[in-house]
């Protein structure tokens, strides 16, 4: 394959040359001399076969996926229609995902344009959906997680990742995921990510550290003034739960009351049942 970049230097290199050819012959001679050499050089770029741009690879890979996809459910749809209808059980392999041959293109792609941020938009595709799979599937999906977290920290395109980003323990050992997190804080210009790192580096803090330890108040300070300044539902709801549910549900406290209507349509009170031993019983009915 023939990139623009030969054809270019070839064109600068019979420019230059074109003055000595000017010197032996004559005025009328050199123009046609002149006009021949661009016109050879500007044929051959035009025949020449221009390497695909990295926007127009992915954008044909999404479009090769798609119909992938469509053609998988299609298929699985007549399977299961054929065996309502008395026929075979649907087969097991037909519930295989459809993108799992696609991940090597991608994966190849990404590599393609390792350290640039052409290979973001590829990495980003095996980390969103290679992660479910198994296998080599599922390590290109962590390799790419691991790629774009350090590479491409200052792309705002990580923003795409947000819980994978809040669990970097999951593609990192504790000391690398905090060395990791610590990266994204400091030089990601995008304030989401920045919340899920310091999420990702407080988490564990929060979630089984003692309550009344610094440790603990610490964590909780730092993650819910970082909470304050990005507009994350998900998460904050997330942290401000599990929060809650250390500071009121732990071990050795005394449990908020609760009031209800038993089945004699009586009201009663957690509060009643103080000093004995009382068994609860939490269940839902769908």
């Amino acid at each position: 394959m023939v990139s623009k970049s030969s054809y270019s230097k070839e064109l600068i290199l019979l420019i230059r040359n074109i003055p000595n050819r000017l010197v032996k012959h004559s005025t009328m001679k050199a123009k046609l001399i002149t006009t021949f050499l661009l016109t050879l050089v500007f044929a051959q770029l035009a025949t020449a076969q221009v390497e695909e741009s990295p926007d127009k690879k992915y954008q044909d890979l999404i479009a090769q996926v798609e119909v992938a996809n469509q053609a998988w459910k299609a298929r699985l749809a007549e399977l299961r229609e054929k065996e309502r209808n008395g026929g075979s059980a649907v087969p097991v392999d037909a519930f295989q995902s459809p993108l799992i041959p696609f991940v090597a293109q991608f994966n190849t792609a990404a590599q393609g344009y390792a350290g640039t941020p052409d290979a973001i938009p590829f990495l980003t595709w095996l980390a969103q959906n290679a992660l479910p799979m198994v296998g080599d599937q599922r390590k290109a999906a962590k390799d790419a997680v691991r790629t774009l977290v350090t590479t491409h920290r200052k792309s705002l395109r990580l923003e795409q990742l947000e819980w994978m980003i809040g669990r970097l323990d999951y593609f990192y050992d504790e000391k690398e995921a905090l060395e990791v997190g610590l990266l994204l804080e400091q030089e990601s210009p995008s304030a989401k990510v920045r919340a899920y790192a310091t999420f990702s580096r407080v988490g564990a803090t929060i979630n089984k550290a003692p309550v009344d330890s610094d440790e603990f108040r610490t964590a909780k300070t730092e993650i819910l003034k970082v909470l304050e300044g990005v507009e994350i539902k998900d998460l904050a709801s997330s942290v401000k739960t599990r929060i809650k549910m250390r500071e009121n549900f732990s071990l050795g406290m005394s449990p908020p009351d609760i009031v209800g209507i038993d089945l004699d349509e009586v009201e009663f009170a957690l509060s009643d049942y103080k000093g004995k031993v009382l068994f609860i019983d939490f269940w839902g009915d769908w």
